[in-house]
């Protein structure tokens, strides 16, 4: 088992990987705003929406599953990183090809046939991420984390010089997915110089059957699936009966059109529709989820570290460190995903002003209270569902996912179509997403209590509460003018909610000497 200093470099290592990543990402989503008029912004995230849960699935499920079988019998590392490979002959290679063959259907269901070309480019992307995946689970199964955050940070560079490259080059929508893929194709060469190919020993050696994992692959497939349109069903919606609403409006449509693209008319040959227009209300709730899905994406390094963890305290069948694992990766992810989240949902306005245009933020600034505060129950409700994959239960995670998603869909399709096109859509949209993910937060919770006998503190729970009413209290009463005075005022609420947890005592000294501690073993360089 690892021990406490490997698992503490590993938290660093991955932490940081996964830090870098989310800067690196919302450069690029900040940026691309700057550089793409609305509509085509729109519409790679539209493209994005779509492709992201599949590579999404394919990415976590492959890692996971290499992972889980590697740290089990760390000696036959090679030998399941063989298996893993051919298994993305049968599953990564074909869902690739599935996918580019189904992009005209997806097109239309969209109500976008121009969509259709866009959509089998990204297919590319879909199989290089699968077999660049099984490279990362080896890292990760034999706790080379230093090698796997290494990865992360080559690829979110790539990613940002490729996508932004060839969008600055004046290619559009195609030169952006487009950077894309030629980033997935370098990522898979260098991961294959960083983490080896399988030796002869390993090819030449019976080979290890490749069924076990995938019947652990299609399971955590299922759960990841559910997880991912979780992510992306209310903006995959938002397209749709946008583009209904504005067909069936054609007022509304030029209305629109003049007064968030007013240059359009000026321009010979710009032509602009109802989907367009769509893409435009995306571009708008694109920038929302990328400033509240912050939060989830910071923790997000918790869920790479505690899933071989609970994959072998699980297999030794040590039920005390499966519960501590759980009880230490649960409070400090809810303190740390809302210590962010809180200092977006007390003044999102000018937050959202600072990286977006005035249009961006006076639109979407409401809607991103609802949808920060619904993430940070995502992300326990993401970690929750790792812990009962890891720990073999994934039949729970799945059901947890289907009840979250279920509410999600069913309640935007009925909520969306009520609202017209600009700000209270957005506010509705992201309003019925974060109560589906509160309620599955819940729901997964008290799964995880019953499977593993263990979950979130109950008196963590409320004591964090009471520290998001008072910073944002803190946040509404401090007046905002300049970017410069909202950067202070965020500092000061987050200031104010991590006071509020040291005077309940939800913080301590007991979590500074674990901190302490952690820096210490680091840098002794004590092994797992």
């Amino acid at each position: 088992m690892a021990s406490g200093a490997g698992a503490g470099r590993g938290v660093i290592y991955i932490a940081f990987a996964k830090f870098y990543f989310m800067i690196a990402g919302a450069i690029i989503e900040f940026r691309l705003p700057a550089i793409l008029a609305r509509t085509v912004f729109g519409a790679y995230a539209v493209v994005s929406s779509v492709v992201s849960p599949i590579n999404n699935v394919l990415v976590t499920g492959s890692i996971q599953a290499v992972s889980r079988f590697t740290a089990q019998k760390p000696e036959t590392a090679r030998m399941v990183q063989h298996a893993g490979l051919r298994m993305h002959l049968w599953i990564g290679l074909p869902v690739a090809l599935a996918f580019i063959a189904a992009a005209p259907l997806i097109a239309w269901l969209l109500h976008d046939t121009s969509k259709t070309g866009p959509l089998m480019l990204a297919g590319a992307i879909v199989g290089g991420y699968s077999f660049y995946a099984i490279f990362v689970g080896t890292a990760n199964g034999r706790r080379e984390f230093h090698k796997q955050a290494g990865l992360d940070v080559t690829f979110a560079t790539l990613r940002v010089l490729g996508i932004l490259g060839l969008a600055i080059a004046g290619l559009g929508l195609y030169g952006a997915i487009g950077g894309w893929v030629i980033a997935v194709g370098l990522i898979l060469a260098i991961s294959m110089g960083v983490v080896g190919l399988p030796g002869a020993e390993a090819r030449t050696a019976p080979r290890l059957p490749v069924g076990p994992m995938l019947k652990f692959f299609a399971g955590v497939a299922v759960y990841l699936v559910l997880l991912n349109l979780i992510m992306f069903v209310d903006q995959l919606l938002l397209k749709r009966l946008a583009t209904e609403w504005y067909r069936a409006d054609g007022a509304q449509l030029q209305a629109d059109l003049d007064r968030v693209l007013p240059w359009a008319r000026q321009v010979s040959g710009f032509h602009v529709d109802a989907s367009a227009m769509a893409d435009v209300q995306v571009a708008y709730y694109r920038a929302v989820q990328n400033l509240a899905r912050l939060s989830y994406q910071a923790i997000i390094a918790a869920t790479f570290v505690i899933f071989p963890l609970v994959s072998r305290s699980t297999f030794e069948d040590d039920q005390e460190t499966t519960k501590r694992y759980v009880h230490v990766t649960m409070r400090y992810s809810l303190i740390f995903a809302t210590a962010l989240a809180v200092v977006m949902a007390a003044n999102p306005i000018p937050l959202l002003d600072i990286p977006y245009a005035d249009d961006y933020a006076r639109l979407g600034g409401p809607a991103l209270i609802a949808l920060a505060l619904g993430n940070v129950a995502f992300s326990l409700f993401a970690i929750t569902g790792t812990i009962l994959n890891g720990a073999g239960h994934t039949r729970a995670a799945i059901v947890s996912a289907a009840v979250t998603l279920v509410i999600a869909a069913v309640g935007n399709a009925l909520v969306i179509p009520r609202f017209e096109p600009g700000g209270d859509v957005l506010l509705a949209a992201a309003t019925v997403t974060g109560v589906a993910m509160v309620i599955g937060a819940a729901l997964a919770g008290y799964t995880l209590r019953a499977h593993v006998g263990a979950f979130l503190p109950v008196l963590s729970l409320v004591r964090v509460l009471v520290a998001v009413g008072a910073a944002m209290g803190v946040g509404y009463a401090i007046p905002f003018r300049t970017p410069l005075m909202t950067l202070i005022e965020a500092a000061v609420v987050g200031l104010t909610f991590l006071v509020v947890l040291i005077a309940t005592g939800e913080l301590g000294r007991k979590d500074l000497q674990t901190i302490i501690a952690v820096r210490k073993k680091r840098g002794s360089g004590g092994e797992a």
